[in-house]
């Protein structure tokens, strides 16, 4: 039997968390027949018909010969196939079962889910970003003369939060090209399908963009005909990575991101673009390249302040261009010694 794929799209961050892990049980219960990707070339696309991106990605998608399911407040929502909010397992597990050929005893028809108390899924907060680096401990860091545990326990999702403008520059977190402006700000145009945004070289003006909450609704959708003519009339393009760098910088407000550990040591990858409109950075680099560090260290090794500094460790996380060292596994007393190679052995005879 030949595993089926399915992705979530049109949603906010945190429902599509919610769904996952509601999925993964769901998948369990038919077999694993299905496997979950972030692609819209998937065998399934659940798209949030509710919201305006899901409702442009369900114009563009629904009739493209793959399985569109609705996901919906509304019973009566046109569309073949329906998931109701809010979604429960069950529901899940007969959607699944129903497109897979795949025996589903646990799942009965469901007129209208009856609200769950597990799982909360709110309107618009999303998580916090997962960081591939550096995952969130859901235990205490073992000490010296304290055995770590033998395996980690399952992974606790991150407080739900406001979204921002980091949160939107993740694969797949927007259906089209789209527009925004704050105050004075220049406007901010982003292309998710080239990963790019719209504007000149110089960052600091787009840095009201990363301390404010931005709404899904907040977006105005831009039509490809305005967004060759935003080209000419904003300066150019500039890859997401700089935009991502900005956000981190600007939203952490001298606090280490979520899923970093403040007393752990932190390195550059690579040398990063300094940008002139931020002198300090030039120091806080020159620091960090020395070795792994401290945050205090590296604070006292530039003369920069502690806040300052992990700023601009949160923007180099945010872009890649920096990573937490992990500390090493405890050694255990108890285990054999290794043996030794080949030569070794045939010495020993």
């Amino acid at each position: 039997m030949s595993i089926k794929t399915i992705s979530f799209t049109g949603m906010d961050a945190a429902e599509s968390a919610a769904l996952k892990l509601k999925f993964a049980e769901a998948n369990r219960r038919v077999g694993d027949a299905w496997s979950l990707i972030d692609d819209m070339g998937a065998d399934m696309l659940v798209v949030d018909v509710d919201s305006m991106y899901g409702h442009m990605t369900w114009l563009r998608v629904h009739n493209n010969g793959r399985i569109v399911v609705a996901l919906s407040n509304n019973e009566k929502a046109d569309a073949d196939h329906r998931l109701l909010r809010p979604v429960q397992v069950e529901a899940l597990v007969q959607l699944l079962a129903e497109h897979s050929g795949q025996t589903a005893s646990a799942a009965k028809p469901i007129a209208r889910p009856a609200p769950e108390s597990v799982v909360a899924t709110p309107a618009e907060p999303v998580p916090a970003p997962a960081v591939a680096a550096a995952p969130a401990r859901t235990t205490p860091v073992a000490s010296a003369t304290e055995p770590a545990p033998a395996a980690p326990p399952p992974p606790v999702a991150a407080p739900a939060r406001d979204p921002m403008l980091g949160d939107y520059l993740h694969a797949g977190a927007l259906p089209g090209p789209v527009r925004l402006q704050l105050g004075d700000a220049p406007v901010l145009v982003l292309d998710p399908q080239t990963r790019t945004y719209l504007g000149a070289a110089s960052l600091k003006p787009f840095l009201p963009y990363g301390r404010k909450v931005i709404r899904k609704d907040d977006w105005a959708a831009v039509t490809p005909h305005d967004l060759e003519k935003l080209k000419a009339e904003l300066g150019g393009t500039q890859p997401f990575q700089r935009l991502q760098w900005l956000a981190g910088l600007a939203a952490g407000e001298g606090k280490l991101a979520p899923g970093y550990d403040p007393n752990q040591k932190y390195k550059l990858l690579k040398w990063p673009q300094i940008e002139r409109e931020f002198p300090k950075h030039f120091r806080i680099a020159t620091a960090m390249m020395k070795g792994p560090q401290l945050l205090t260290e590296i604070a006292e090794g530039s003369t920069v302040p502690l806040t300052e500094v992990i700023d601009f460790v949160n923007a180099n996380l945010a872009s890649g261009m920096a990573e937490m060292e992990q500390p090493p596994a405890p050694v255990d007393p108890n285990a054999p010694a290794p043996k030794g190679g080949l030569l070794g052995r045939l010495r020993g005879k």
